[in-house]
């Protein structure tokens, strides 16, 4: 399925809570697994400038990559960021300690609000979500020189260590969340069998997936046993709990499209790389 395609399913199921703005906000607060979802679905649909706050603050070190004069507002703003996102593969997590902490314009973030990390390709940016007001009021870009000479560290910096990421999807049949035998061979291969070669964990994600196949609610409660499914078979194998944290998209993020031509027998199988769990890795090797 094309960008184009994926950008036009995402962006209808997605409308009603990313373009609503203030009127969103008066609702109810998001929660901190909202905000991540939020945050990911408007670089992903390329149509929610309301996700940006009109306070919003731009690092120094982001300002000058995406040549922003100081006047620019929320719109221009957000449509700065989408090209410098474009056609890059999109993950959407908590910020880990470490990159707040090397964060060289962290004195200008309120420590009120939580903090996400946006991954696309070689660029990693630092964003901030209001719950309350479901608003982004702050927005950096993590892994290069502050502009900021007051903030800025003496000395060389120090060598990091490497950095590895692992990345696997496991299938499910048509309307279960139970892991097929093939599935939990595949996770013993390609995340078990590799934890070892990892010294510290950063992060560990758990995304569940849904076709399009019944209500929205199902399919949001579906995924979300899909990938507590995943974790629960990773905690077994020794993997730390409380690193792993999951998240269920329903059926917003197919990646694979469909006609609804033929039989529902050959609906259904088409539709098979949708019913899927993600888990994604990020740690430091020993």
């Amino acid at each position: 399925m094309t960008r184009a395609t994926a950008n036009w399913i995402v962006r209808a199921s997605l409308a009603g809570v990313l373009t609503a703005g203030p009127a969103f906000a008066q609702q109810r607060a998001a929660t901190e697994a909202e905000a991540r979802y939020y945050i990911q679905g408007a670089f992903l649909t390329q149509a929610a400038p309301g996700i940006i706050s009109e306070r919003v603050t731009i690092g120094h070190e982001l300002r000058r990559r995406l040549a922003l004069p100081p006047d620019a507002d929320k719109v221009k703003i957000y449509a700065a960021l989408v090209a410098l996102t474009d056609n890059k593969q999109l993950v959407v997590r908590k910020a880990t300690p470490e990159e707040i902490a090397n964060y060289p314009g962290r004195a200008r973030i309120d420590p009120s609000h939580p903090l996400y990390t946006l991954e696309a390709g070689d660029i990693r940016l630092l964003i901030q979500y209001d719950l309350q007001a479901n608003t982004v009021p702050f927005i950096g870009q993590l892994g290069v020189p502050s502009a900021e000479p007051e903030l800025a560290q003496a000395g060389p910096e120090p060598k990091k260590p490497a950095v590895v990421s692992l990345v696997s999807t496991e299938l499910f049949e048509f309307n279960q969340a139970t892991l097929t035998p093939e599935a939990r061979v595949k996770l013993d291969s390609e995340v078990i069998a590799k934890l070892k070669d990892i010294a510290e964990i950063r992060y560990a994600n758990v995304n569940g997936h849904a076709d399009r196949l019944g209500s929205a609610q199902y399919n949001q409660r579906l995924s979300e046993k899909r990938a507590e499914a995943v974790r629960a078979y990773l905690v077994s194998r020794g993997a730390d709990a409380a690193k792993i944290e999951t998240f269920g998209f329903g059926k917003t993020l197919p990646v694979k499209s469909c006609p609804d031509r033929g039989s529902r027998a050959a609906l259904i199988e088409c539709l098979a790389p949708n019913r899927r769990a993600q888990v994604e890795v990020q740690g430091t090797l020993r």
